[in-house]
């Protein structure tokens, strides 16, 4: 098992907006947890993504807690290389070539020699090999991002986690993106967990969970 949480909640002053919340995640599982804007979706891939702390419960990331690894700066840097994140607010940078936005996360952890092949790999399943040279501004929005998504994926990890990673797309460059996820997950066995209100996406994954006042079921 991946991940594990238990009765978790999390809460706000004194808005509760997740309660009492028990998911399983396994190697492989393409998972995506469905709910309206303001349901609790970001704040639970927050905490999935070891990027913050619930208010109670308990979770497991590969069989350990998460207070354990976040209080651990070096424990919690290796842990989250194991997480490809793919968020709304994730943004390419301007002044960055193509083929340098995707390799950042190789810059930063000097890595670069170990990523090569994974790179090259994921610029030819996501077609965009001949936009390497190019600056953000002069791509599409569905090319931005299959571009982000090759950036969550450069590192290799075991985990993608993408939060409504549709949201500014058309209906083609969705489906694409999707299928694009789809073949990730069955040929390299990646585990996927989407957060998403797009019945194009969640349709086309193999476990969906409700998220609705605070609750997943």
């Amino acid at each position: 098992m991946l991940l594990e949480v238990k009765n978790l909640t999390k809460q706000y002053e004194n808005k509760v907006v997740l309660n009492e919340i028990e998911l399983q995640i396994n190697e492989g599982d393409f998972v995506s947890i469905i709910g309206p804007s303001g349901s609790g979706k970001s704040t639970l891939l927050n905490i999935l993504s070891l990027i913050s702390n619930q208010t109670s419960g308990t979770y497991n990331f590969l069989g350990e807690s998460n207070k354990t690894i976040l209080a651990d700066y070096n424990y919690l840097i290796n842990s989250r290389k194991k997480i490809g994140i793919m968020s709304n607010l994730s943004e390419l940078i301007p002044d960055l070539s193509i083929k340098d936005n995707i390799l950042l996360p190789g810059y930063i952890g000097n890595c670069l020699n170990e990523i090569d092949s994974v790179y090259k790999e994921l610029i030819n399943l996501a077609n965009i090999v001949n936009l390497q040279n190019e600056k953000p501004i002069n791509i599409s929005s569905g090319e931005r991002q299959r571009v982000l998504l090759c950036r969550a994926l450069v590192l290799n990890p075991e985990i993608l986690i993408a939060d409504e990673p549709t949201s500014n797309l058309d209906e083609s460059n969705a489906l694409n993106l999707i299928e694009h996820l789809a073949y990730l997950n069955n040929k390299n066995n990646i585990t996927i967990i989407i957060a998403t209100h797009d019945q194009r996406i969640y349709t086309k994954t193999k476990i969906i969970y409700g998220l609705s006042n605070g609750k997943l079921n």
